[in-house]
């Protein structure tokens, strides 16, 4: 057995499972076969595609569970732009009249966004000289003087 006794065994519990005429689109996270949390290993092997080898990857493709096809698979969360975070932390500035501290998060739709965190590392990056000019100037809107400075205040508020 190439991919090992406790692979094959867990493939084979789930073949079995989906051949007894379970739909694979049902799955979900709390589906248990002879003790296995099936679904939380076949996720773990979804999530890790690319570094399966190509027969294990051949398996999971004859049952049509590929991350394109799982349910399982989370969808791919796409990046804040900086100017996005930009607009977070003008809301901030906003709302709590002070710049964040350096581990202060927000809570913006459900998910939580470091924001103290972005803007130190925004800080070193402008000290280091490798902030993009544009990135620069969007920060230096909100702050009075140089939004580098720790001590750097927010514009007055309107």
């Amino acid at each position: 057995m190439p991919y090992g006794a406790d692979w094959h065994r867990k493939y084979h519990l789930l073949r079995a499972h989906l051949e007894a005429g379970n739909d694979p689109s049902a799955l979900t996270p709390d589906i248990r076969i002879a003790g296995v949390n099936i679904t939380s290993w076949l996720t773990r092997q979804l999530t890790r595609w690319t570094t399966l080898d190509p027969g294990q990857r051949d398996l999971l493709s004859t049952l049509n569970l590929t991350p394109a096809t799982s349910p399982l698979v989370p969808p791919r969360r796409t990046r804040r732009t900086f100017a996005q975070t930009v607009q977070l932390l003008e809301l901030f500035l906003h709302r709590e009249g002070r710049a964040p501290t350096a581990r202060e998060m927000i809570n913006v739709d459900g998910e939580r966004v470091q924001i103290g965190p972005w803007l130190a590392k925004a800080r070193t990056k402008k000290r280091g000289g490798q902030l993009p000019a544009e990135h620069d100037s969007l920060l230096g809107t909100l702050f009075e003087g140089d939004w580098a400075n720790d001590t750097a205040q927010p514009v007055a508020l309107a």
